[in-house]
């Protein structure tokens, strides 16, 4: 027993298997709510919407009250309450007078000004009828049900389409930029023969420049960091995520995030960076600072730590109404600086930076930052 819920808490945590067992949990929880709890139920109604029985024995009774009060405003009333029915009725009580004679029928149809319609197959309901059932419900309500069904695939498929697939990559996928400046590391750093041959391009891609062949790279090199205090170290472990974003000016929908799954396929978490603040007005933005953040399933919050241009670090109102979102980091070329979770952590090394010079205080927005984001397990 213990096996198979952890095998359903296995599968419940991917997004999209979570997605599906909702929906399939919410159409079943709404049957069982219309169906079986609180069926639709009929109160009130009239002649025209009964079975076909009742309303025979409905006009035999006016018929008869008719013949014994001859009050013909009334019989009339009574016999338009069967609406569309009514001739069909009247045709059937014909077919089957039981304790009425021709006469009393007769007089009936004189006063109400009524014509038989023509009989019917048993099987027929005159146009328009409402189509009943012998408990006296129509099928409106499994209509309305199969409209709300169908509602509830088609939301539970853009929900799919347009949310959690491009956020839920299958395993074994290469990774790709969710944007054009942010390129996940999903190969590994080339050793110093093979970085002669290799460049970088403006938008942040690797390409291969034609050289000769070179040995095979190995597998994975930890990266090396220079910490503040300028000390040089080195990860001894390899990530279970690598990614690098670049923000360019003009990029005003700036916001990256990234999904990473464990080796077997099990959803961990997410990471990014965001655009927290801007300075100045007018187009583009002028961004002064980042939200560089980390989510770990296995936590309650998400951890956020504000990536600062020197004049926003520096300006005390300006840092105070950041420091809310998260702990100041002072944006510097070469800086790495940790985010810890539950079970998580990530080294945020800040590639490259470079303020614009637009006539705006001093370094105060920035005009072009890549930042690489290596995600680890404790």
């Amino acid at each position: 027993m213990k096996n198979i819920i952890d095998l359903i808490k296995e599968r419940l945590s991917s997004p999209r298997n979570l997605a599906i067992a909702a929906g399939v949990a919410g159409i079943l929880l709404g049957l069982l709510i219309g169906w079986v709890l609180l069926p639709v139920q009929w109160t009130d109604t009239n002649a025209e919407t009964m079975r076909a029985d009742l309303r025979e024995d409905y006009l035999r009774m006016v018929i008869t009250n008719y013949n014994l009060t001859f009050d013909q405003a009334k019989a009339r009333q009574l016999y338009q309450e069967l609406g569309k029915n009514a001739g069909a009725t009247l045709t059937d009580v014909q077919s089957n007078p039981q304790f009425l004679n021709a006469d009393q029928i007769n007089r009936f149809i004189t006063a109400v000004q009524a014509e038989p319609a023509p009989a019917l197959a048993p099987d027929e309901n005159p146009e328009g009828a409402p189509n009943l059932t012998e408990t006296g419900k129509t099928n409106s309500p499994l209509q309305l049900g199969l409209i709300l069904l169908g509602l509830l695939v088609i939301g539970a498929a853009g929900v799919y389409i347009f949310y959690l697939r491009p956020r839920v990559k299958p395993a074994g996928a290469a990774a790709q930029p969710a944007r054009p400046f942010a390129v996940p590391q999903a190969v590994p750093r080339a050793s110093s023969a093979t970085a002669q041959t290799q460049g970088v391009s403006t938008n942040g891609k690797a390409y291969a420049a034609a050289a000769a062949p070179q040995s095979a790279a190995p597998a994975y090199e930890a990266p090396v960091y220079t910490r503040p205090n300028g000390k040089i170290t080195q990860s001894p472990e390899k990530p279970v995520a690598q990614f690098m974003t670049t923000y360019m000016f003009g990029d005003d929908l700036y916001d990256e995030s990234f999904t990473f799954d464990a080796p077997n396929g099990e959803f961990l978490g997410e990471c990014g960076v965001s655009v927290s603040d801007i300075i100045g007005v007018g187009e583009p933005k002028k961004v002064s600072a980042f939200e560089v953040w980390l989510f770990d399933k296995n936590d309650i919050q998400t951890v956020t730590k504000v990536m600062m241009s020197e004049h926003v670090f520096y300006d005390p109102v300006l840092r105070q109404r950041l420091e809310i979102k998260g702990e100041p980091i002072l944006a510097e070329a070469g800086k790495l600086f940790d985010l810890r979770t539950a079970s998580l952590r990530m080294e945020a090394r800040i590639v490259e930076l470079s303020y614009g010079d637009l006539p705006l205080p001093p370094q105060s927005y920035f005009q072009r930052a890549t930042i690489e984001l290596a995600v680890y397990r404790i």
